[in-house]
């Protein structure tokens, strides 16, 4: 009796770990996830335009066209611009801001760990800046 506690409890743990931790996002964070999706599918449809407008002034400052800001992503950040997969982990509270965390996959089949960091700006979140590393979790 006491070795099916135990696997039953090790296989809700397992379970519990694998799910995604949303239930513990701030507030504000599925509406920032809506804005990365967003972003993200305007990217798949090369809609630059589109793409721009859910950039932060602070990106807008220094890419100032959609066109500049399309070729940067293309070129800088190409596990953004033509993924194979995405899926969105947690996030946390920074200042008045939120980080949002994804896990993208290239054509490549490379993961990487995103952290999307989140402003609200005029009643609406913005995409003010991203920061990629390998994502070294998945053994790949």
């Amino acid at each position: 009796m006491t070795t099916i506690r135990s696997l039953a409890a090790a296989c809700a743990l397992s379970l519990a770990l694998a799910l995604p931790a949303h239930a513990e996002d701030p507030a504000g964070a599925e509406d920032a996830r809506a804005v990365i999706q967003s972003q993200l599918d305007a990217f798949g449809a090369e809609a630059v335009d589109e793409a721009y407008e859910y950039a932060a002034p602070n990106i807008r400052r220094m890419f100032p066209t959609p066109g500049v800001f399309g070729r940067m992503v293309k070129r800088g950040y190409p596990m953004v611009w033509d993924r194979q997969e995405s899926e969105f982990l947690g996030a946390r509270k920074l200042g008045d801001g939120i980080v949002q965390r994804l896990r993208l996959i290239d054509r490549k089949g490379q993961p990487y760990i995103a952290e999307y960091m989140m402003l609200m700006v005029d009643g609406a979140w913005r995409i003010a800046g991203v920061s990629i590393t390998k994502d070294q979790s998945l053994g790949v």
